[in-house]
């Protein structure tokens, strides 16, 4: 029968410390901020209706 048990010793004898894994987690919290911001800009950035900006404006007359 094989041996499953990990080694956890190196060559030279040292205790092999498993990597942490903190890492990994930015990617998901990179990806879940563009989606939120992504719905927010959806939801709140629809078109409106263009309205007229033209208005009468009064001219002081020009003296001659």
């Amino acid at each position: 029968m094989a041996n499953l048990r990990q080694e956890r010793l190196t060559p030279g004898g040292f205790e092999r410390v498993p990597p942490k894994r903190r890492g990994r987690r930015w990617p998901w919290v990179a990806g879940l901020a563009a989606l939120a911001l992504t719905l927010l800009a959806w939801f709140d950035g629809g078109e409106e209706a263009l309205r007229p900006i033209a208005e009468d404006v009064s001219l002081p007359e020009q003296g001659q």
